[in-house]
């Protein structure tokens, strides 16, 4: 269990800093409606720059947290549930616009792999 937990730590969190750092300007599948990038996607929803940019620096440093929760593990709750929360509010904007599934499953896909952080560090006590 402890060993699972820390590889949904590392995948969740790397997967997070990529997203919001290197693939920031990149065109990939997994962007919502016929974004090309990050600010298109935000845009897609209805969402500001400046909401981007405030949901990048939470994520980020969650991320990060995180990553410093395999040392220190009381950061894992509360950065795990914060990023359900955003998580939620992704594939709720997925559906929103109707995007197809090949977007919203990074978005579920992360969601999981949040609530089983937090269902797996509930358990190691």
């Amino acid at each position: 269990m402890k060993f699972l937990l820390k590889i949904l730590l590392v995948v969740v969190s790397l997967t997070v800093i990529t997203a919001w750092t290197y693939n920031l300007n990149l065109d990939t599948q997994f962007r919502g409606g016929d974004a090309t990038n990050m600010i298109e996607e935000f845009e897609a929803y209805g969402l500001n720059y400046t909401t981007m940019v405030v949901v990048g620096i939470f994520k980020v440093s969650c991320a990060i947290m995180l990553l410093f929760g395999i040392k220190f593990r009381k950061l894992i709750l509360p950065a795990a549930g914060v990023m359900s929360l955003f998580m939620i509010a992704a594939v709720y904007f997925h559906l929103s616009i109707s995007d197809p599934l090949i977007p919203t499953v990074p978005s579920l896909v992360l969601l999981t792999s949040c609530l089983t952080i937090i269902y797996l560090d509930k358990r190691a006590i």
